[in-house]
């Protein structure tokens, strides 16, 4: 099953906006999913065909099970991936995935393609390998099942460039479920196994020549090849992995690292936020200087969120704002603020700010430019700022904010 986390106005970083979990029917959603076929090679000289067979693909007991057949010296396999119908510029993806016994032969990969793939081909769309096995050194020295790689692959001014590096562990990981991830800024991407750093790629445009690829969306990704120019192993009669052999992925998700952008035709619809015609810049004309902005959006879990910034005065004449959250019931909005403590105006510390109570207000609009507020202040902005109850003052909506794509979406 898929799961999906709509974007949040000011979101959380660390929160899983999509998910696909494998837990339900017995076969891809292909809203979601879409599958290479054919035996062309796929630029590798593989030697396995891919099919949408069940044989080869299918959902089973809560995961997706890519199964490499052999017959009479033919091979087959499958390749899945999310062109268009789900893709993300930056962010944190993970999956867990168990890969077989690849001793001789077999290359199973968790990885990405820029999504213009179709429109400009490759090099020139970008390749990420998140996770990569079976490679001819690997091989080479015995560590099949221990050597993890991952690289870059991109254009460099109409040539080729490619980065990568391995990490091999102390133990083979084969027939056990591990957590490959990487996590994607516009500063750098790494990648890891069970939270062990395997590589570091720098794509700042200083750094990084020609990097643009890394700067737009991919799409994800999984298969298991069998032999070509990875695995050094280009005839039939080289591969001596046992078959038939599976890669199982139990979970796929995609976590929010600050920077995240989702697109792709597997996503819903936004949809009107409660409240979102309300959005903007409030205020009283007699009441100088004073005003509010008021946001509204939708937390990560699509439920309904305001955000207000009441900017006013402390009791020397400074300029402080308080800030607090609630959701549209009705025409009517209460919301709690807090009162920053440690601020000095022109001046910012984090560190030395505190939260304060800042009292309730409760908002209720007449129309979209229309409204009322009311205002109980708590003991510390009573105390502090001299605040005092406000019952009814009349707002009007000064300009509104241009409704957009929610948060973290991209189409």
């Amino acid at each position: 099953m898929v799961g999906l986390f709509a974007g949040a106005l000011n979101p959380a970083h660390a929160q899983v906006i999509w998910s696909e979990e494998f837990d339900t029917g017995t076969a891809l959603d292909d809203a979601v999913w879409s599958y290479d076929l054919g035996d062309s090679g796929w630029g590798n000289q593989e030697l396995q065909e891919y099919t949408n067979s069940a044989e080869n693909v299918r959902i089973e007991d809560g995961n997706l099970v890519i199964t490499v057949k052999e017959d009479m010296g033919k091979f087959t396999s499958a390749r899945v991936r999310t062109q268009d119908k789900l893709t993300f510029k930056y962010g944190t993806i993970e999956a867990r995935i168990k890969v077989p016994n690849l001793a001789d032969g077999l290359w199973p990969a968790f990885w990405t393609l820029g999504n213009n793939f179709g429109l400009v081909g490759w090099p020139y769309c970008g390749e990420l390998d998140i996770m990569e096995m079976g490679s001819s050194a690997a091989i080479s020295v015995g560590r099949i099942n221990r050597r993890i790689g991952s690289a870059a692959h991109w254009d460099n001014d109409g040539s080729w460039a490619s980065f990568s590096r391995s990490l091999d562990l102390v133990d083979d990981i084969n027939d056990e479920f591990h957590v490959f991830s990487m996590d994607w800024t516009p500063e750098r991407i790494t990648t890891y196994i069970d939270g062990q750093q395997v590589w570091t790629f720098h794509i700042e445009i200083d750094t990084c020549a020609s990097c643009s690829e890394f700067h737009n969306p991919h799409f994800i990704i999984l298969n298991v090849a069998v032999g070509g120019t990875y695995t050094g192993l280009l005839g039939s009669d080289q591969i001596t992995a046992a078959m038939p052999a599976q890669m199982q992925v139990d979970y796929i998700r995609i976590i929010d690292n600050g920077f995240t952008e989702l697109g792709g035709s597997s996503l819903p619809e936004d949809e009107d936020v409660p409240g979102s015609q309300y959005s903007g810049s409030w205020y009283n004309d007699t009441q100088s200087g004073h005003g509010f902005s008021m946001e509204f959006g939708k937390t990560r879990t699509g439920a309904p969120l305001a955000i207000i910034y009441w900017y006013t005065y402390d009791t020397e004449g400074n300029p402080m704002f308080l800030v607090g959250s609630g959701e549209i019931d009705g025409n009517g909005l209460e919301i709690k603020f807090d009162s920053p403590r440690g601020m000095s105006y022109g001046e910012f510390d984090k560190d030395s700010v505190i939260r304060e109570d800042g009292g309730i207000a409760y908002f209720e609009f007449s129309d979209e430019s229309n409204g009322t507020f009311s205002y109980t202040p708590s003991d510390f902005t009573a105390t502090n700022w001299g605040h005092t109850a406000i019952d009814s003052l009349p707002l009007v909506k000064l300009f509104g904010i241009p409704l957009t794509k929610t948060p973290g979406e991209t189409k």
